[in-house]
């Protein structure tokens, strides 16, 4: 056989009636929100110069921005209502217009269809928003009054890790959780929908980390500033290594749903190399911003579903095969610490592959085999790469068939295994170029994973009666209720409360529009 060598390629209820298929239903809650959208509702831009036609050519792919300020871009007022480009306001520091915040003023500056008010930028920076946790919960209740208000959610102040910071009770608040834990101990009962926080790390294995020391507030978190800049010399970041970080970082953020929203930072900005969404020219995209843009969203569909994994060898108890295919970003399997070794998949029947899509853990497979075969004992080659450089390897232009897909490293990383977040597999029919997309009135839930509350929005054609329904992950109904439809843009607010933890599924039926259904997880 001969085999060929490639490295991999970095692809940038009817009415009054609510009735969901079981089968469906559990399809969906194994699969974790596996559907396709025509562009994602977490991804956004932080940049505050946008011009109309920059927005035109960003909507695809965008679904909301910001600016560090409460009223949008004045080039952009005009036209994001009608790109489906939400605006977030954001309320930058202690004062606004020359003196301190009061309710009267922040609540009449909120555009109409605001959904979220972003807290303080960098309160822990001399050089930005520079309050203590003291200032900041003193001020917090005039940006509660103004979410209670607006019907908005209410994002915490964005914290990063910072070398001139404040210091408070003789603490010098240099990373956002000393900041965070700081701000709660001084206003306990301070309402937070969801925790924002920057970073600039240059590869996705930090990024976890950053968003790991989060996890401890069971809240939703919002990047709301990303990119490749904490790299010395800075002028050695190029646009290669921006891009391999974009690509890498979007498909763990896509995935984790604790990540409610993310963006990137910037349109255009001159303070980090080819970071840079936007030309220099209005209305025309960076070759990293079509990336962004064109990026795949979530859990994309059409992936084979296999009927188990097996190794030929794993690290602990805990690190096993069945973890790179339960559809869960932060499991993981991992191998013993020797050459070589493989992970195969069983399809259950036979299968015709077009694209692998592997996404590895710090310890990566450097060079391996793709290789398929209908009967466990025989194998084809599909693809062999060579010098692979980790993260999100996306093989494409793939031509086998076979019930099982096996992947054999050959020459690791490091000194540890082979180590995979997810391995997923594709047919034809899901390749990126022949991606089903979701039609723009696909409904959103946030927060999701939600505690107590969670806010549902949608677009309808018309006006007339809808229902609503919930369901657990089984078919049970658990709630419904009519609804009154608007044309336009619609909202439900769940009252979350009285149900257990667990996965449900949230359909919206209306005359106005395709009826929706969406996974919602609800946490304790």
């Amino acid at each position: 056989m001969i085999m060929a060598t490639h490295a991999p390629r970095k692809a940038p209820l009817n009415a009054g009636i609510c009735y969901v298929v079981l089968a469906l239903l559990l399809a969906i809650a194994s699969a974790a929100q596996a559907q396709t959208a025509a562009k994602s509702a977490k991804r956004g831009m932080a940049y505050g110069y946008n011009s109309a036609a920059d927005l035109q050519v960003l909507a695809p792919g965008l679904s909301w921005w910001y600016n560090w300020s409460s009223i949008p871009d004045a080039g952009a007022a005009s036209v994001y209502p009608g790109l489906n480009v939400e605006y977030a306001p954001m309320q930058w520091n202690g004062s606004l217009n020359g003196t301190t915040v009061t309710t009267a003023a922040l609540a009449g500056r909120i555009p109409v269809g605001a959904q979220a008010l972003l807290g303080f930028n960098e309160p822990n920076f001399t050089s930005q928003a520079n309050m203590t946790p003291s200032q900041a919960a003193a001020l917090w209740p005039v940006l509660e009054a103004v979410a209670q208000q607006k019907n908005l959610l209410l994002i915490s102040p964005a914290l990063n890790y910072c070398g001139s910071c404040v210091v408070e009770n003789g603490v010098t608040m240099n990373s956002p959780v000393k900041w965070l834990d700081a701000f709660f101990a001084a206003y306990p009962a301070a309402r937070v929908d969801a925790i924002a926080v920057h970073t600039y790390v240059c590869q996705e294995k930090y990024l976890r980390d950053k968003i790991n020391e989060l996890r401890k507030y069971n809240k939703p978190i919002w990047l709301t500033e990303f990119a490749c800049g904490d790299f010395t010399p800075s002028s050695g970041i190029t646009l290669a290594m921006q891009q391999k970080y974009m690509l890498d970082a979007v498909n763990y953020l896509e995935k984790d749903p604790i990540i409610g929203r993310y963006a990137w930072f910037s349109g255009r900005n001159g303070q980090i190399p080819n970071i840079n969404l936007l030309a220099p020219a209005s209305g025309q995209l960076t070759a990293l911003g079509q990336q962004y843009v064109a990026a795949p969203v979530g859990w994309e569909a059409g992936k084979l579903v296999p009927v188990s994994a097996s190794a030929t060898s794993q690290e602990s108890a805990t690190l096993g095969a069945a973890n790179a295919v339960d559809t869960d970003i932060n499991t993981r399997w991992s191998s013993a610490f020797a050459d070589p070794q493989a992970i195969t998949l069983d399809y259950g029947t036979s299968k015709t592959f077009s694209r692998v899509l592997l996404t590895w853990q710090n310890s990566y497979a450097v060079d391996y085999r793709v290789e398929a075969s209908v009967n466990g004992l025989s194998w084809t080659n599909l693809i062999t790469v060579v010098n692979s450089d980790g993260g999100v390897d996306d093989l494409t232009g793939l031509s086998g068939q076979g019930r099982y897909l096996r992947i054999t490293g050959t020459r690791r990383s490091g000194t540890f295994g082979y180590s995979l977040w997810e391995m997923e597999a594709f047919g034809p029919a899901t390749t990126l170029a022949a991606k089903a997309a979701q039609p723009q009135d696909a409904a959103t839930i946030f927060p999701n994973p939600a505690t107590d509350q969670a806010t549902v929005h949608w677009q309808a054609t018309t006006a007339g009666p809808g229902r609503w329904c919930l369901t657990t992950a089984t078919g049970q109904v658990v709630r419904t209720e009519a609804l009154t439809e608007k044309p336009g843009t619609n909202t439900l607010s769940l009252d979350l409360r009285p149900y257990a933890a667990g996965s449900y599924v949230l359909t919206v039926e209306g005359a106005g529009h395709a009826q929706q259904r969406i996974r919602l997880l609800k946490t304790n």
